[in-house]
This record gives structure tokens, sequence and C-alpha cells, in this order.
């Protein structure tokens, strides 16, 4: 976690979590177990909207406020969640959280 952490300057906090939304890991500063709670909750409606989009399996996401922005990365049996900066295009930070393995 902290090599996410020194690899993408806009991330302050990263987390590994089970799907049922416990924390395995963490680096940085930042609340990882209600950031794994609330992604673990949402997980089903973000699968739903992607079945009824007929778009497949949702890989990766994020979500853009003005004061952070949040990422997913969603994997067979567990995610990898991140908050950083706000950002107008996060699209390089979620694809580079997809790339970890």
């Amino acid at each position: 976690m902290d090599a996410i952490l020194k690899a993408a300057k806009q991330i302050q906090g990263v987390a590994r979590s089970s799907d049922s939304g416990e924390v395995l890991d963490s680096a940085g500063s930042f609340d990882a177990d209600t950031l794994s709670a609330v992604a673990a909750v949402s997980a089903t409606p973000l699968r739903e909207i992607g079945d009824m989009l007929v778009a497949g399996r949702l890989e990766r996401w994020y979500f853009v406020t003005e004061a952070a922005t949040y990422y997913g990365s969603e994997r067979s049996t567990e995610r990898i969640l991140a908050t950083g900066e706000p950002l107008k295009n996060p699209e390089a930070v979620s694809k580079q959280l997809q790339q970890v393995r």
C-alpha cells in the first residue's frame, strides 16, 4: 500500500478491503474503515447499474466532490480503495489503481 502512495501523488490514503468491507491493509491518512464499509454497501447497487446498462462487470469507479476524490478498483474477492485531492480528471489515477496487483 505504501508503494501506491509513493507512486500516485494525488492519493492521500489507500486500502485493500474484502467484499464485505473489512480492511485488510491500508496506508496513509484517511478513515479506511468508513470508506471500506461504504464501498461494500454500495457494491450491489453499482453492479445492478452495470447490469441494467448491459455494460458487464464493474471494474473501477470514482466519485469526485469539492473536498476529495474517492476511487474503487473491484477485484474478484476484494477491492482497492483510495482517497485523494479533488481532481477535474481522475481517470489516470483510477487506471493506475486498477493496475495494482
